[in-house]
């Protein structure tokens, strides 16, 4: 059964970041250790954070692009320090969770990566969905043509590029997808946007550590579906084996103020502010599979201060 989001009560506190998904590092020293959290955590799944063993009760910002992130003061750290993130996974009925009133044009805007405005994307978004009046329509549409139009082929920085040289390459990486995907919904204004996030491995491997990313789209009446191109092609995305983490990482507030925020990855570069992993892991692991019920995974930073 399908159910809306509800705001309830949390045990902790949320900070809403009043900047837009664009903003521009302000050139400040870092002040916070930031940890991307998605909001799968709002519903279905709990995060548990030790610093040297000891519990530590986060806050939580909200970085306007549809996803949180947990906030450690730099300062309420004292020399290095081991932090631990313990993610529970949890079964849960399917929620769709509300978009900000006002805020949809962000997500029909074109980017540095999702190139909506590219004429080519314009002129094949437009012939995909003549005649469509739903965006789930059309966005199901689009879905089936970037699973035909694509094919998975994993290439040397295949992260660099926009959505538009995937169309006219026909292959990439699961980032390539989920760009033409959002750049094609966009181009007859969708919202949409990324979700960057991890996989538990398709062939059951015990790891969950695969670095994945896929989409979601806003429906007419506010509401974020989820979706995929690899894993699954389930247009209401609901499974425990996915983590989501940032969301839009092409266009997150967050990640663009590195200069005020230390991000909790040891092994990510970035280009043009998106956030890669050249090994195709983050670090998570998997430390109890109860499935369908619950997964646990972890995930250990070292903070040393210099």
């Amino acid at each position: 059964m399908r159910q809306l989001f509800n705001s309830k009560l949390l045990l902790f506190t949320i900070i809403v970041m009043c900047a837009s998904c664009e903003k521009d590092n302000p050139g400040n020293p870092p002040d916070f250790l930031v940890f991307p959290v998605g909001r799968s955590f709002l519903s279905s799944s709990t995060f548990h954070i030790e610093i040297d063993e000891n519990t530590y009760v986060s806050d939580f910002i909200f970085d306007s692009c549809g996803g949180y992130w947990l906030q450690i003061p730099v300062p309420e750290i004292s020399g290095n320090n081991s932090i631990t993130i313990q993610i529970t996974r949890r079964k849960d009925e399917m929620n769709l969770f509300p978009g900000i009133v006002g805020d949809s044009q962000n997500w029909i805007s074109s980017s540095y990566y999702i190139d909506s405005d590219h004429e080519d994307i314009i002129t094949k978004a437009n012939e995909l969905t003549f005649g469509l009046s739903l965006n789930s329509e059309k966005a199901k549409v689009i879905q089936q043509f970037v699973l035909s139009h694509v094919e998975m082929n994993i290439y040397k920085d295949a992260f660099l590029d926009k959505a538009s040289i995937t169309y006219k390459l026909g292959y990439g990486t699961c980032m390539n997808y989920s760009r033409l995907f959002v750049a094609l919904c966009r181009a007859v204004n969708i919202p949409s946007r990324t979700v960057w996030g991890v996989v538990y491995g398709h062939n059951n491997n015990n790891i969950y550590d695969y670095h994945h990313q896929w989409a979601e789209v806003l429906d007419e009446t506010g509401y974020w579906h989820q979706l995929d191109f690899n894993y699954t092609t389930n247009s209401d995305l609901n499974d425990i084996r996915y983590l989501d983490l940032i969301y839009s990482a092409e266009e997150n507030s967050i990640v663009k103020n590195r200069d005020l925020y230390e991000i909790m990855f040891e092994d990510l570069k970035y280009y043009h502010d998106y956030p890669v992993t050249l090994t195709a892991n983050l670090g998570f692991e998997l430390i109890s599979d109860n499935r369908p019920d619950s997964m646990i995974l972890h995930y250990v930073y070292e903070f040393n201060q210099n």
